[in-house]
């Protein structure tokens, strides 16, 4: 999934720069470890922006174009100027090393090629000084909604509603969800994403992108993160001090260079 286009246009309004509660946990460890920091999947810098406003040195990075476009906007009517970079997370090359790196929302899911998510840990962990810590979520494939829930969100070779939501000029993006295929072998969910825009009830414009997922589970990432070279990994819950278990719909993991 690349958040290009209406995609990119809906991410703020529809939530995407709400405040939630990954930013304390980040801003906590960032403020432990001193140093600069790396937002990977910035978007449009729901986290970013508000650790570069309490003063925290923090870089972002984002394959989509449209949303980094965004959030340089943001920036500037806040009077500040990050280090942004358009980059996949499996390229990861960037001038500095950090402290701290984040990936939020999930975003790790994105990267389906199993190959490439080696390659993710491997290059973060090189952009890490030593003791830096990589701190990142990934959702329970069993929670509410998720692919292997009793009810998963979106519909089965069809359009299934997940939500529209009112722009500022007072027209709407409605969002939909067509899951083509769940793999529970190879852990992969095949599914595309559609915007449409749509102008006192008329849809004026649409696109459609992919938007395939990979689940993890708890021991297979301990094992890549411990073989890309990380130690000392804690496994929380919903970006809390508490132990992952099964209530949970996040996972959370701290992970020591």
């Amino acid at each position: 999934m690349n958040w290009t286009g209406l995609a990119a246009q809906a991410w703020d309004p529809s939530g995407g720069d709400a405040s939630q509660a990954d930013y304390a946990f980040i801003r906590e460890n960032i403020e432990a470890r001193g140093g600069p920091a790396l937002d990977v999947g910035c978007g449009t810098g729901r986290l970013l922006l508000r650790h570069l406003r309490v003063g925290l040195d923090v870089d972002g990075v984002d394959t989509s174009a449209d949303m980094l476009a965004i959030c340089r906007a943001k920036a500037a009517a806040l009077g500040l100027t990050p280090n942004l970079y358009q980059q996949p997370m499996q390229r990861l090359e960037l001038p500095r090393r950090y402290t701290t790196i984040y990936i939020p929302c999930g975003s790790f899911c994105l990267v389906t090629d199993l190959a490439e998510a080696w390659e993710t840990l491997m290059r973060i962990n090189a952009h890490l000084e030593d003791g830096g810590l990589l701190i990142f979520n990934l959702f329970w494939p069993f929670g509410d909604g998720e692919p292997l829930s009793p009810q998963p969100l979106g519909g089965d070779g069809v359009w299934g509603e997940l939500w529209s939501h009112t722009q500022p000029d007072g027209s709407t993006i409605a969002q939909h969800l067509m899951r083509l295929r769940v793999d529970r072998v190879e852990q992969l969910l095949w599914a595309k994403r559609r915007y449409q825009h749509i102008v006192d009830g008329q849809v004026m414009a649409e696109e459609i992108f992919d938007s395939n997922e990979r689940w993890y589970f708890k021991h297979e990432m301990l094992l890549m993160l411990e073989k890309t070279g990380f130690r000392h990994v804690q496994v929380k819950g919903d970006w809390t001090d508490a132990d992952f278990a099964e209530p949970h719909s996040s996972i959370v993991y701290v992970a020591r260079k």
